[in-house]
């Protein structure tokens, strides 16, 4: 299961417990000659959402935006999808795969097609929440899950 604790660094104003946010890459390319590469970005993976578990006391500045970073704990985060209800064993570990879903405007289109997570992806199903309903009839449900390595 992906929930080791990864040391990074993230903006002072979003160093708290609990925040999440999408990690999408390096951004400037002067971060790579930056002493703080590894700890900064180097360690995680473009594309996965992040949850802080932990703050630390020290900061660092950042030369490319200049600003102040916290050293934190983070961990990829549990999340919230919509899966077939047929696949919905607490406990079990899916392969996921998006729902084919062209309806942005439907209340569920974020569960059904969430950020962080590629089809494909292997998943242990942590908590069932129960039957979502879906304007074209599927039978699915909402459920968290953690990404497994």
């Amino acid at each position: 299961m992906i929930q080791g604790k990864i040391i990074t660094l993230i903006s002072v104003e979003n160093a708290r417990k609990g925040y999440k946010f999408l990690f999408e890459g390096q951004v400037y390319e002067q971060c790579k000659l930056c002493p703080l590469y590894n700890v900064c970005i180097g360690n995680l993976k473009k594309g996965r959402v992040y949850e802080v578990i932990n703050v630390r006391k020290k900061k660092h500045k950042c030369k490319a935006l200049n600003i102040d970073l916290a050293v934190v704990e983070v961990r990829e985060a549990p999340l919230e999808v919509a899966i077939r209800t047929s696949y919905a064993i607490e406990g079990a570990i899916i392969t996921f795969h998006p729902i084919n879903c062209s309806k942005l405007s439907c209340i569920n289109y974020e569960l059904c097609s969430p950020v962080g997570l590629k089809s494909g992806d292997k998943c242990k199903i942590v908590k069932i929440y129960g039957k979502i309903n879906c304007p074209r009839n599927l039978s699915l449900s909402k459920v968290l899950i953690n990404r497994c390595s």
